[in-house]
């Protein structure tokens, strides 16, 4: 069976119209495009964790979609015929949850899925099951389901951490009362016949995030964008510039996701300054699971080359740490401090980025992939 044979639209149609999911075109084709890149292909486990990953918003949701999964190989494997996506009803969609949940076998290899598989995406499909119940979607759904927040780190939790990062300087007109010299002048005068004021604290803070595109990081591209947006609009920065790169920075980093608008790797690290606060957003190869020497010494090449330029940079990773062991991540880590994408991961990113000692301990051996 194919990867377009896999009735994935029923599922995300049932997950909007019956159980009032509040997703839109863009979640079924981040999904299908993550298919395309080789992300979540290799067994059924993996195309649920993707789906679960992308869609879920709570461990309730999680759940439900891994029912509806259970229900949908049940249903394939009872009735080996070959499924259309653009001619899929909601009948059917209604039949996969038909059936009594049971413990899934999830782990098994996707029923004769080809390795390199051409989808062809239906957005006009998602688009209508996104239009037919948006009206009563609406007039139902309750708040909690308003929210639109990446699970490991909320919106709320990484504006947080960016007004961590600061570097504060006083400078500009001497608005504020400096109390102990105000204090040592009386002293000196017998008599206070004027304050002493000082200039008010600003952030003097320069943020350069780094960011991994395209590959294994498509389903961390929301991840990204909020973590965009949080910092340019709640971080409280003095300046926040952003770059793209695919897997490691060769030549040139790009100004806009889709590798648009690049500027040469020494020309940024020119203009940054060296008290820049630099942050490297990437799974490092950890998503895939391998290894790869060549991704290792080009990440080291740069690295070296961005430590003569910066004093300040750290590596958020999206893939638990526990994932990271005999994959090209856990090499790198050994060079760059690296933490995974959680409230504590992000908030030791930016203590080292402040210019504090962080003791980062080895993976733990007994870990495995």
């Amino acid at each position: 069976m194919k990867l377009e044979e896999l009735p994935l639209l029923d599922i995300f149609t049932s997950l909007r119209q019956r159980h009032g999911l509040p997703l839109g075109v863009e979640e079924y084709l981040v999904v299908v495009r993550s298919l395309e890149a080789g992300f979540g292909i290799s067994n059924k486990q993996e195309l649920e964790q993707l789906c679960c990953m992308l869609w879920a918003k709570s461990e309730e949701e999680n759940r439900l979609i891994r029912r509806l999964f259970e229900q949908m190989w049940k249903q394939i494997e009872s009735h080996p015929v070959n499924f259309d996506l653009p001619t899929q009803t909601n009948s059917q969609s209604s039949s996969i949850e038909t059936s009594i949940s049971e413990e899934p076998s999830i782990d098994e290899p996707l029923p004769d899925l080809e390795t390199t598989p051409t989808i062809t995406p239906e957005p006009v499909q998602a688009v209508q099951a996104v239009r037919s119940s948006r009206k009563d979607r609406e007039m139902k759904r309750p708040s909690y389901m308003l929210l639109t927040e990446y699970f490991p780190v909320t919106k709320r939790q990484m504006k947080q951490c960016w007004r961590y990062l600061r570097r504060p300087v006083r400078q500009g007109v001497a608005t504020e009362l400096d109390i102990e010299a105000t204090v040592a002048k009386i002293g000196r005068e017998g008599i206070l016949l004027q304050p002493v004021l000082m200039p008010p604290r600003t952030n003097r803070t320069d943020l350069v995030l780094l960011i991994d595109q395209e590959g294994s990081m498509v389903p961390f591209h929301d991840l990204s964008r909020q973590l965009v947006e949080t910092a340019q609009r709640g971080g409280r920065l003095r300046t926040t510039n952003v770059f793209y790169f695919h897997d490691y920075p060769d030549e040139y980093l790009y100004r806009h996701p889709a590798m648009l608008d690049a500027k040469a790797v020494s020309e940024v690290l020119e203009e940054i300054g060296e008290r820049a606060a630099v942050l490297i957003i990437s799974d490092a190869g950890a998503a895939r699971g391998n290894f790869d020497q060549e991704r290792v010494d080009n990440t080291k090449a740069w690295i070296e080359q961005l430590q003569q330029s910066v004093r300040y940079y750290a590596w958020l990773n999206p893939m638990p740490s526990e994932c990271w062991r005999q994959t090209t991540a856990q090499e790198i880590a050994r060079f760059v401090p690296m933490f995974e994408m959680s409230p504590q991961g992000m908030n030791a990113a930016i203590s080292v980025l402040r210019g504090r000692y962080i003791v980062v301990k080895e993976l733990d051996e007994s870990l495995c992939f």
